[in-house]
């Protein structure tokens, strides 16, 4: 994604939303904050950055009392980082919004990198708010890990960006500094969702669903403006268990993952077990969203287009991209979207009766599954977050939230 995009925060219309703006910026003391917890970070950073790719700087630091004004005549207070293992965003207090794509899996040691590069991009903010996906990567070992690492080097990268106070959003709705992180880190793994939830319940006025769909997951989740985040679940197990974690999203998932066959003319033709081709690959082919030459995060490597989209899902039944029409692969692409769609219908299924007739639509790839979820639904009534905060704030959606839940809270509690 190239640029920022403005948006309105404090434009949330009447109805199911509720009329209410997102709350203003609260001013406070900013916390002090002094790095990770002491005896954890030390002995990895004794460690060769050749040998441990996340090796960062092992010198004890204080963050600076005051940043210069920001050139740009921001008033952002607050940017929110949502760390994933294929994407990382971002997003300010006061309504801008970026996102890269990032491999965790295949190419970690660029992390304090592109971190320290995305937030140059963008208004530069005295607090930094931060969730996490990352350490579900198999860079990791375990999550513990994952949350470990990542820790500590947005830590670093919030000392080179001259940040005054740098904390964690944790599982049960509040936000933690770097030594509480480190000492609870499955409370910090996947928290995004719960970010993102406790963020909507805010602009809502009746039980509703969330249903953020991504490139990778969808996340469904039960929201009330009287109970909140209205799920007992906390980890991915038991949001998975639930059908509130979805492994479907609009990137990532493999074709062969969805379908056991593809059509091509009078025949259903079994699929090859093989990631020739993705949900992105459908999506592109089918218009929802646009080529990019320049991206070749694909799961062949080359370019984010539509000729080569067609031949990597021509080969999903071993042909070639010049075998078939376009008709014929956007044929095979609507039946293994739909295919996806149903995965989606099943989990909101299981959800409350409640809140099923209500829904938060986000997430940058919701749009190639609305239509199948309106058939299946028809009398739901549809909020789209992209309506409200613009394509790159709904991309963006948990990081957005961090930054204006930070915002509104204050001090550590």
């Amino acid at each position: 994604m190239s640029g920022c995009e403005k948006w309105s925060p404090a434009t949330w219309p009447p109805g199911c939303w509720g009329s209410s703006a997102v709350p203003s910026s609260a001013r406070w003391g900013l916390t002090k904050f002094a790095g990770p917890a002491k005896g954890r970070s030390g002995s990895r950073a004794s460690k060769s950055a050749m040998n441990d790719p996340f090796a960062v700087d092992p010198e004890p630091f204080a963050f600076h009392d005051t940043l210069p004004p920001d050139a740009t005549g921001s008033t952002a207070t607050v940017l929110g980082l949502d760390i994933g293992g294929a994407n990382i965003k971002a997003a300010t207090s006061d309504g801008q919004a970026a996102a890269v794509r990032f491999p965790m899996w295949l190419t970690p040691k660029r992390l304090l990198d592109e971190l320290v590069s995305l937030a140059a991009g963008l208004p530069r903010c005295p607090v930094w708010a931060v969730t996490m996906t990352g350490e579900m990567a198999d860079s990791f070992a375990t999550r513990v890990e994952g949350v470990l690492r990542l820790v500590e080097v947005t830590a670093v990268a919030a000392k080179r960006a001259g940040v005054t106070e740098l904390s964690f959003y944790h599982v049960e709705g509040r936000f933690v500094p770097a030594e509480v992180a480190t000492t609870e880190p499955l409370a910090i793994a996947s928290a995004n969702w719960h970010a993102m939830a406790a963020w909507v319940v805010r602009q809502i006025d009746a039980p509703s669903l969330l249903i953020d769909i991504g490139g990778t997951t969808t996340d469904i989740i039960p929201v009330d403006p009287t109970t909140g985040v209205a799920t007992r679940s906390r980890t991915d197990f038991d949001r998975l268990a639930a059908g509130e974690l979805v492994y479907v999203g609009g990137e990532r998932t493999p074709v062969c993952s969805l379908v056991d066959s593809l059509p091509l003319g009078s025949r259903n033709v079994p699929v090859m077990r093989e990631v020739f081709g993705t949900t992105d690959d459908c999506r592109l082919v089918l218009g929802f969203c646009a080529e990019d030459a320049e991206d070749k995060q694909t799961s062949d490597g080359r370019p984010r287009t539509m000729a080569h989209a067609k031949a990597r899902l021509a080969r999903m039944i071993g042909r070639d991209g010049d075998d078939l029409t376009t008709t014929e692969v956007r044929e095979m692409a609507r039946v293994t979207l739909a295919a996806a769609t149903r995965r989606l219908i099943e989990a909101i299924a299981q959800q409350p009766t409640t809140h099923a007739d209500r829904w938060i639509l986000s997430g940058h790839a919701a749009q190639a599954f609305l239509p199948g979820l309106r058939k299946a639904y028809p009398l739901a009534r549809v909020r789209s977050l992209s309506d409200q905060v613009g394509q790159a704030g709904s991309r963006v959606g948990p990081a957005l939230a961090c930054a204006q839940l930070r915002e509104s809270t204050g001090r550590f509690r």
